[in-house]
């Protein structure tokens, strides 16, 4: 756990520094350090990486030096920075579902038309088939690829269908298209889907929604286990657990339900 934190909290301070210039910038060192609450060296040693990488830059005003976003953040697209941002706030969700539930926890994103997992709890038994961090999967072999597809508009639906080839990881995986979007309209409907066996043989998934203060989904969070650990008669508690855990990240997010 040390050293997750030991890289989580630099990360965060970065981003909380990045958009405190973009809301308020250019500022000056001792304003930035007043303004987040990090300390006045920490605050130095984060802008030196980030002008390093290109993130800020410094400018002269009137004989004083102040720090302002560089060109390179343009780069960074608003999805990016929310990705970060949604994986640094809501990680003690995943870390409570994780143990309420005994289960391997994800956290996934809509990244290039499929789902990436961005941040994972394992659990302290035998799981031999799950999706690691950076993993990218087909929205159709996934609980959460579901979660996620369910919230585009309309149009953007109907382009992933018609553009995207399906395969069939196993013989219970859904490639039609029309399938696709019967298992999408339950997911609007319940707020919750579960993958039975679609992405691995003896492996099956619950995930649900977190939405963004827009009310847009920006996230799925996903319970993954074996079939013998989340029995048929189990499957009801494990969707109130993923559903409530969901509510929860997203109102971290700034979503009013």
């Amino acid at each position: 756990m040390n050293s997750i934190n030991g890289i989580i909290t630099p990360i965060a301070r970065g981003i909380k520094v990045l958009e405190l210039l973009s809301e308020k910038g250019p500022l000056y060192l001792d304003q930035i350090s007043e303004c987040t609450g990090i300390p006045r060296t920490s605050v130095f040693r984060i802008l030196n990486t980030l002008e390093y990488l290109g993130y800020v830059e410094k400018e002269q005003i009137k004989n004083a030096e102040y720090w302002n976003l560089g060109l390179k953040i343009l780069s960074l697209s608003n999805s990016k920075l929310l990705r970060m941002d949604v994986k640094i706030k809501i990680r003690d969700i995943l870390e409570n579902l994780a143990v309420e539930v005994d289960e391997f926890v994800q956290l996934g994103v809509l990244y290039k038309k499929k789902v990436m997992y961005i941040d994972q709890i394992k659990r302290q038994k035998p799981l031999t088939m799950y999706a690691e961090v950076g993993t990218q999967l087909p929205i159709n072999v996934s609980a959460a690829g579901m979660v996620l597809a369910s919230g585009l508009d309309e149009k953007q639906l109907v382009k992933l269908l018609n553009e995207e080839k399906f395969e069939k990881n196993t013989e219970k995986t859904i490639v039609e298209p029309e399938e696709i979007k019967e298992v999408i309209e339950f997911v609007k409907k319940n707020g919750y889907v579960v993958d039975d066996q679609q992405y691995a043989i003896g492996i099956r998934c619950i995930a649900a929604p977190v939405f963004d203060h827009t009310g847009n989904i920006m996230a799925a969070i996903n319970i993954t286990g074996t079939l013998s650990s989340i029995t048929d008669e189990k499957i009801s508690i494990l969707v109130e657990n993923v559903k409530s855990s969901a509510r929860e990240a997203s109102k971290r997010m700034g979503y009013i339900c």
